[in-house]
């Protein structure tokens, strides 16, 4: 029997290189000569050097992996499931911290609103590539 390629096919396919892509991005920002010297001036006053962006951009390297190699049955069905979960988690918790609990609704609700959907939107196709994985 022949297996057609589908929608949730082309869904996974752009997760995965979204998540590599915004892993990617993460950790080259966070060694940028800016983001060091901010770091930097951060630490002097005594503030931590936060590790929870590189952490988080490690993670979403390794999400992408994982989709990408589950497109070409390399993860058991069973684990991507439990894979997928463990993402969805994580990508609900960030939202949450990074729009709710920083400032929230700020500067405009509408600027607000414009910067969250796209988050949403990545939720929702994690929760359905999540779902059709069987």
């Amino acid at each position: 029997m022949k297996k057609t390629v589908n929608s949730f096919f082309f869904l996974q396919l752009a997760l995965s290189l979204m998540f590599i892509v915004i892993g990617i991005q993460g950790i080259n920002s966070y060694n940028s000569g800016g983001a060091e010297l901010l770091r930097g001036i951060n630490k002097t006053f005594g503030g931590s050097n936060d590790v929870i962006p590189i952490i988080m951009a490690i993670i979403e390297i390794a999400a992408g992996i994982l989709l990408a190699g589950s497109l070409f049955k390399l993860i058991p069905n069973r684990l991507l499931s439990i894979l997928l979960l463990i993402i969805f988690i994580f990508w609900a918790f960030n939202i949450v911290l990074s729009y709710f609990f920083n400032n929230p609704f700020e500067p405009t609700f509408i600027k607000w609103l414009a910067s969250i959907s796209p988050q949403l939107v990545i939720l929702a196709s994690i929760w359905i590539v999540f779902r059709n994985c069987d």
